[in-house]
């Protein structure tokens, strides 16, 4: 069961009876690792062995990846050995909305410095959720303006033309420059980013069956005193059924963020049955689920 597999020049090493893979979403992982740019801060909520998280380090985009089977984990932080890329892929065995909260998390001023969600890198395996039971991430499948309004929806709209027209020759041109780079080590280009509450460009909710439900997260996640730039890109993976259509899936994602969704994409990935197709739903977070710092907190903060 375990073996060794390989995609656009990555070498994934796993195990069968513990993990997840799908050799057939290839071209999935191609398509949305080539949205993202070198130097891009990547969440990826439902890692798994790394089929988005390895290419994306790869690229020399900054991961913070997490996944609550702890197997996962050990195969991700191998994977990321084995491809040269471990020093920008920090690993996280957590439940993925702790982790976001941890992540996102602004720390008291006196501990600030310390970096301290970078640094618990080195001791991910101790960091589990409430849950005590870790299982393996079932069916795991696995774009910078201010976020003014008009600049917001001018850029997302130029953008998904942009993806339509040139999407499956980004795929091709990404895959080539990837095999080029896998036997060379990610060369820095700085230090890497240690205050994620202040920037990410991507989530990745690669959990079809129930990424969905952890929508809700985002709602108030985002401190809007300290962020700075555009609000992430979030790629929901999900499953649409004969009974269901692209809106209903769009009403419960609005219903978990608590917020309307502005120019959501669908992207039809595969038909997994004859009356069930797994879509990937990006969007631009919305502008309210940032937080609003009340006068009481701010006072405090600024001592």
């Amino acid at each position: 069961m375990v073996t060794e597999v390989k995609q656009y020049g990555a070498t994934f090493r796993l195990d069968y009876g513990l993990v997840y893979w799908n050799s057939r979403l290839e071209h999935e992982h191609i398509r949305l690792v080539s949205l993202f740019k070198k130097g891009d801060v990547i969440c990826d909520m439902f890692a798994g062995i790394g089929p988005f998280s390895i290419p994306a380090g790869q690229k020399g985009c900054v991961v913070y990846a997490n996944d609550l089977n702890p197997d996962s984990i050990l195969y991700l932080k191998t994977n990321a050995k084995i491809n040269k890329v471990e020093d920008y892929i920090f690993t996280y065995n957590m439940d993925a909305r702790v982790f976001m909260q941890s992540l996102m998390a602004v720390p008291d001023p006196e501990t600030k410095s310390k970096c301290q969600f970078v640094a618990a890198n080195c001791c991910s395996e101790e960091m589990v959720s409430g849950n005590e039971h870790s299982t393996s991430n079932e069916n795991q499948n696995d774009v910078q303006e201010s976020f003014d309004g008009s600049s917001m929806v001018n850029t997302s709209a130029k953008r998904r033309q942009e993806t339509s027209n040139e999407g499956d020759v980004a795929c091709q041109e990404d895959a080539n420059q990837t095999k080029k780079r896998n036997n060379k080590k990610v060369k820095s280009s700085g230090p890497l980013p240690v205050k994620p509450w202040e920037h990410i460009d991507h989530v990745l909710m690669n959990l079809p069956a129930s990424a969905l439900q952890f929508l809700d997260c985002f709602d108030g996640l985002v401190h809007k005193r300290y962020w700075k730039g555009s609000l992430p890109w979030i790629h929901c993976y999900c499953f649409i059924r004969s009974s269901e259509s692209e809106e209903s899936i769009l009403c419960e994602a609005q219903n978990k963020l608590n917020a309307k969704i502005a120019e959501p994409i669908f992207h039809r990935v595969r038909d997994v049955a004859p009356n069930k197709a797994m879509f990937c739903l990006s969007f631009r977070l919305p502008v309210e689920c940032l937080k609003e710092e009340t006068e009481d907190h701010i006072r405090s903060v600024d001592g």
